[in-house]
């Protein structure tokens, strides 16, 4: 936690106009239950993040010309994405733009690679939750 939204808090207040020492020290042991409720709702969002960013399974969306795309959780950092389009949409969807597009999502890519099969060109990419803490 930091100490400058308390100094902003006691300089906004000072501003306003000038207030004894025991004011102050209550506004200050009123605000500090606010930013412990505000702590303590941020813990609960990373946790619920930390717990869905990667559960175990695959999943997959299909359209007719659409790109496939799959991700399946290899553990709890690691995921790897599979991307299968028709091989005249490559150009459409480059695998750059499928990397900046991950990465834009927080995700660190560890490393890639691509093929081609028949009409499919088939994009592969390993990549990492970034965890900021």
């Amino acid at each position: 936690m930091s100490i400058e939204p308390i100094y902003l808090f006691l300089q906004l207040t000072v501003l306003q106009k000038k207030l004894s020492i025991p004011i102050t020290v209550s506004r200050v042991l009123k605000y500090i239950p606010e930013l412990q409720k505000q702590v303590e709702g941020l813990e609960k969002k990373k946790e619920e993040l930390t717990r869905a960013s990667c559960k175990p399974g695959v999943l997959t969306m299909r359209e007719n010309t659409a790109p496939i795309v799959s991700a399946t959780c290899i553990d709890d950092r690691d995921i790897m994405v599979q991307v299968s389009l028709v091989s005249t949409m490559a150009g459409d969807l480059p695998m750059s733009k499928c990397i900046n597009v991950l990465e834009n999502e927080g995700l660190r890519l560890i490393s890639s690679s691509t093929s081609a099969f028949q009409n499919r060109t088939f994009y592969s990419l390993h990549v990492q939750v970034h965890i900021c803490l």
